[in-house]
């Protein structure tokens, strides 16, 4: 019986490799270009991209450029420069060039949430520092929500009716 779990355990392991493998290509996140704040499908969607180079600077660089998808939206401006990226220990450290007033507050720090999750994705950072002139946001894994299911808006619309 346990050579039988375990015989199982590696099957399903190893499948679950073999099939990361066969994706292949990285993710971005990008936030949706039409979002619908009724709707609970989050904010954000995640772009594949199918790249050679998995050098973590020309990754960012690549990513500032926007999505390839129509209908995600580049929340940096174009424009917008990767100045410095170094990593300490488990902090990825990154400096963009100054967005003056290009960025409100809150687009700041959205935008910041979208390259940090991009990033837990590509390296082993448990903490992301985005830094632009006078602004820096630190976000740390597992910290980022962007998508509220806690009260689906439909059984809220149910419950008043039944009301």
């Amino acid at each position: 019986m346990k050579r039988l779990l375990c015989l199982m355990l590696a099957v399903l392991f190893l499948g679950g490799c073999s099939s990361k493998a066969d994706e292949g290509g990285i993710f971005f996140v990008y936030p949706k270009k039409d979002y619908i704040y009724s709707v609970s499908e989050g904010s954000v969607a995640r772009e594949k991209r199918d790249v050679t180079d998995r050098e973590l600077g020309y990754l960012l660089r690549l990513y500032l450029l926007g999505p390839q998808d129509e209908e995600l939206e580049a929340i940096y401006p174009s424009g917008v420069r990767l100045e410095n990226l170094e990593q300490t220990g488990d902090t990825l450290s990154i400096q963009l060039s100054a967005l003056s007033n290009q960025l409100s507050d809150i687009s700041f720090s959205f935008a910041g949430a979208c390259l940090a999750q991009t990033c837990f994705s590509l390296c082993e950072a448990d903490s992301v520092i985005i830094s632009s002139g006078d602004r820096q946001i630190t976000v740390k894994r597992g910290a980022l929500l962007f998508q509220d299911d806690s009260s689906p808006l439909e059984t809220s619309a149910t419950e008043t009716e039944s009301n």
